[in-house]
């Protein structure tokens, strides 16, 4: 849907919810759309709102986890996200933890989480993902390599092979096949990314030369 048309459902539900608050199917699609159209605060005060009329519910839990996610308060989303994974609310609550404590520096705790989710369903391509960028932003290219590996068998994109390369750049390996992939597939996300490549190999250059003298 469009804007236009989410807005008019927004409007729908609005009326619906008001006659009635006690709606869960409505009041979880109501906050989703609102996250879409960018309305944070109000997803917020609806779901806090339904939580006093449905005080056990984990889906509520889960959105408002998502809208503290999106409004930057990461404690708030990470107390949210830990106590659904003690009331054992599966994959989605391991991988939105993994992405809150990353946005929190907690890059190695981040890790473990992202692992967990990877385990619990090994064929999600987000979590995959996920789990790659964290490898790889925490300089661990051949288990990064694996995972965008395993993501790219899922569906292929301009940045898993991208980041392959940077991956078999860093490992010594020959990476020219796989930036030659990336920018086949998305000639304009290659060339968006191309200087951090550039950057990458004058950074192994001087390395190498450093080694060299010593």
């Amino acid at each position: 849907m469009d804007k236009k048309q989410i807005e008019n459902e927004i409007k729908k539900l609005v009326k619906d919810l008001n006659t009635n608050d006690k709606q869960l199917s409505k009041v979880l699609k109501l906050s989703a759309y609102l996250v879409q159209v960018g309305d944070l605060e109000q997803a917020e005060e609806l779901l806090l709102r339904s939580l006093t009329n449905f005080p056990n519910e984990k889906d509520l839990r889960y959105n408002l986890g998502n809208v503290y996610f999106m409004a930057a308060k990461y404690d708030k989303a990470s107390n949210i996200f830990q106590k659904l994974i003690q009331d054992d609310y599966g994959f989605e609550a391991y991988f939105m933890q993994a992405k809150t404590l990353d946005e929190q520096g907690k890059k190695q705790l981040a890790i473990v989480y992202a692992l967990t989710a990877t385990e619990k369903n090994s064929e999600d391509i987000g979590g995959l993902e996920l789990m790659a960028d964290l490898l790889l932003s925490n300089g661990n290219f051949d288990e990064a390599m694996n995972y965008y590996k395993k993501a790219n068998a899922i569906k292929p994109t301009a940045k898993y092979y991208f980041n392959m390369a940077l991956c078999a750049m860093n490992l010594d390996q020959d990476y020219q096949p796989y930036l030659d992939k990336s920018k086949k597939l998305d000639e304009k996300y290659y060339l968006k990314n191309e200087k951090k490549l550039s950057n990458l190999q004058q950074f192994l250059t001087k390395t190498g030369d450093s080694d060299d003298r010593k």
